[in-house]
């Protein structure tokens, strides 16, 4: 907790008050690409973009007029002419439309047109409001946006865009980290890919693999090692173990998949049945304190589906003292690499040295 306090000038709290403090600074400086009006914001200097990040960020970076790429192609079109060029031109997206549950939709198919636009001059490059509009899937798109920090609905604009962790880190580094922490906040295709929109898909775990994996948030590597991932993996062909074609509120798994107990019953909100998020570790916190009781006692409701009350808190105990110790582990290693910046052996190679 010394960050907000002694940087921020937060008031702290006991460690075993169960609080989470996240040391965002809460303003925008998220660029525009080269040759573009910047977006608002002090801290615009320190980011660097690329252009590929209009396809990230769209409505910021691809859907204003003033950014807009240049297209070649003028006039106003149907669906059907859409689809007669982009069958010769894009074949493999036409063939993925065709599949999907848009293409079939009654009275009338959601085309091309729909969501980008039939102005070829100003085509849209659709976002995740585009998908939570009324007569859409606006439902999922409110519970998505339910989620506070360290769910989709935030992992773009806390996470990569205003927090001193990112800011701190030199520009092409949090490029890196760019597409994956821009997927799910702006783009629902990010889970249900393009352009089929299968929900069969996006039940499947390895969907979360896109982003959730990597030596500094390992969620991925954790869950396919674990009995609940093996279960998965050796019984996710066979239907009558896992049939993704059912809602996930009448699924009858053998074994969890990520989605059967973060988005349970299909619900988008990814921490509604969550644990308490201390941003990949990078924040401790007392898991067994009082202030979190509720969430714990719902963690456990998912978990007796296939095990008892007891065996469910007895694990995530366990759980959390793992989490405990890694925490200080931490804390120790970070104390390490502080006082050898402080002692000026911060360098890789320092000048006296051969």
């Amino acid at each position: 907790h010394w960050v907000p306090h002694e940087v921020y000038g937060i008031p702290g709290d006991p460690d075993n008050s169960g609080k989470v403090f996240f040391s965002g600074l809460y303003a925008k400086y998220m660029g525009y690409p080269e040759g573009a009006p910047p977006y608002p914001g002090k801290y615009s200097r320190f980011r660097r973009t690329l252009p590929a990040y209009r396809y990230y960020l769209p409505d910021f970076m691809y859907n204003r007029d003033e950014i807009r790429p240049s297209n070649p192609i003028k006039g106003q079109f149907r669906l059907r002419e859409c689809l007669g060029c982009h069958s010769v031109v894009t074949p493999g997206i036409v063939r993925d439309y065709e599949k999907s549950a848009h293409a079939k939709a009654e009275p009338s198919p959601t085309g091309c047109d729909t969501c980008h636009g039939n102005n070829h001059q100003k085509l849209l490059m659709p976002s995740s409001k585009s998908c939570g509009v009324s007569d859409c899937h606006e439902e999922q798109y409110v519970q998505n946006a339910q989620g506070g920090i360290g769910s989709h609905a935030s992992c773009a604009s806390f996470a990569q865009i205003e927090c001193a962790w990112s800011i701190e880190r030199p520009p092409g580094d949090t490029a890196g980290c760019t597409f994956c922490h821009t997927s799910s906040e702006e783009r629902c295709s990010t889970c249900h890919q393009r352009h089929q929109f299968d929900p069969a898909i996006a039940r499947r775990s390895e969907q979360c693999k896109t982003c959730h994996w990597g030596k500094d948030h390992r969620d991925w590597e954790a869950y396919d090692i674990s009995i609940h991932g093996v279960v998965y993996q050796v019984n996710k062909n066979d239907p009558s173990n896992f049939d993704f074609s059912k809602k996930l509120s009448d699924a009858d798994y053998v074994g969890p998949t990520c989605q059967y107990c973060h988005l349970r019953g299909g619900h988008h909100n990814v921490q509604r049945l969550s644990t308490v998020y201390t941003s990949m570790g990078m924040s401790n916190a007392d898991r067994g304190a009082p202030l979190w009781k509720g969430k714990r006692d719902t963690w456990v409701s998912v978990c007796d589906d296939c095990h008892s009350p007891r065996f469910a808190r007895e694990n995530l105990q366990a759980m959390d003292e793992a989490c405990k110790d890694a925490g200080l582990k931490y804390t120790e290693t970070f104390k390490v690499a502080e006082n050898l910046q402080l002692d000026g052996m911060g360098e890789p190679m320092p000048k006296d040295l051969a």
